[in-house]
């Protein structure tokens, strides 16, 4: 793969668009419930816009861990192209994933006010320490043949529902490693949010995914068209039969509780629909790259894309600093104006870190 692609990077950047939605509303109004959290259901429901508002963004995790594989993949064949060894690519994945962690235990929890001091638990297993570790599994797991690779992920993601019911989390009791590996707490001295397992599924089938349609840059829009397809189609019976592949399953109710589905731990419903949605997103963008990818919209879109871990660490900061100002807080309205303020500051933040990271590509930059 000779050249970044468009629709990978539109794709990435749109979801770090609706991450920053995300934030914005926690920072200045409240944390909207829309998902479940080991069987916990909204009580009561959110009405439709703060629904949705919470509902779109749940495209973001399932997107952040399937692209971070399949970057995996894409860095494997571009840098085995500039002659590098197999031993230093791996060493360089391994990097990248300790310091990913390293910035979730250090500047993201204390942005989100963990520690020792805070009255939160001590230490949050987050997004960025899950994909770290998923980073530093891939880079010994990416020389896996690719049918191996493929299969093992989609084996893991089908086996979820039987872990996650041999192996709960018992009422009251810490179990960091259980927690980190397999089931999501917010109690205790680490919360988790993230879990290695149920999420290392998800890269690793980006990841394979990665390594086929770089052999065939010419099928993407197709192949992520036919992957969307299926995703969706699997997820309608999946979620209309309930049981297996549904950790909250519909119980009756409005289209919202048809659509509320596990996040925490994610279950087969949840990545089927955001996989699925997500991957006719990619198909759409790379079909459309030659009129879309002129666009001066398109291009701040896939600037964000090409910068997500800066803009993720940089956006939560100057999220929580427009917090401060009072008529950015307590309404929802006011939380769509941080959005669109914060999104207005990051540009500038974003662009020139890109042209930095360009000018001395060698540097440690390389890793952010």
């Amino acid at each position: 793969m000779k050249k970044r692609l468009f629709a990978i990077d539109a794709v990435r950047g749109w979801v770090m668009i609706f991450m920053a939605l995300d934030h914005a509303v926690l920072f200045t109004y409240y944390h909207i419930f829309a998902e479940g959290f080991q069987g916990t259901r909204p009580n009561p429901m959110p009405e439709t816009l703060h629904y949705l508002t919470r509902f779109i963004t749940h495209y973001c995790a399932p997107t952040f861990f399937f692209l971070a594989g399949l970057g995996v993949a894409l860095y494997t064949l571009s840098r085995r192209s500039r002659g590098l060894s197999e031993g230093q690519i791996t060493r360089k994945l391994v990097k990248r994933g300790f310091l990913l962690v390293a910035l979730q235990l250090t500047i993201i929890n204390f942005t989100w006010g963990f520690g020792p001091d805070s009255g939160a638990s001590l230490v949050y297993f987050g997004v960025l320490s899950c994909i770290g570790t998923g980073m530093v599994v891939l880079a010994f797991a990416r020389r896996l043949p690719l049918p191996v690779l493929a299969s093992g992920s989609v084996l893991l993601l089908l086996l979820l529902p039987v872990l996650l019911g041999a192996f709960p989390v018992a009422p009251g009791v810490d179990q960091p490693l259980l927690e980190i590996l397999l089931q999501p707490s917010d109690k205790g001295w680490v919360a988790v949010n993230y879990p290695i397992l149920p999420w290392l599924g998800v890269m690793g089938l980006g990841c394979a995914c990665g390594y086929w349609i770089a052999d065939r840059p010419q099928k993407i829009s197709r192949f992520f068209f036919i992957l969307g397809a299926v995703l969706l189609a699997a997820w309608l019976p999946l979620r209309l039969v309930g049981g297996y592949g549904n950790l909250t399953p519909y119980l009756g109710g409005d289209w919202r509780d048809f659509l509320l589905m596990s996040k925490y731990p994610p279950s087969l419903a949840f990545l089927l629909w955001n996989l699925g949605g997500m991957s006719l997103a990619i198909a759409a963008h790379s079909r459309l790259e030659n009129r879309l990818s002129s666009n001066r919209f398109f291009g701040i879109v896939g600037l964000f894309g090409k910068t997500p871990l800066f803009f993720y660490v940089v956006h939560l900061q100057v999220y929580k600093l427009l917090s401060l100002i009072p008529f950015l807080r307590g309404s929802l309205p006011a939380a769509y104006l941080t959005w669109l303020i914060g999104l207005a500051v990051l540009v500038p933040l974003c662009a020139g870190f890109n042209s930095l990271r360009q000018r001395y590509p060698n540097s440690v930059l390389q890793y952010v």
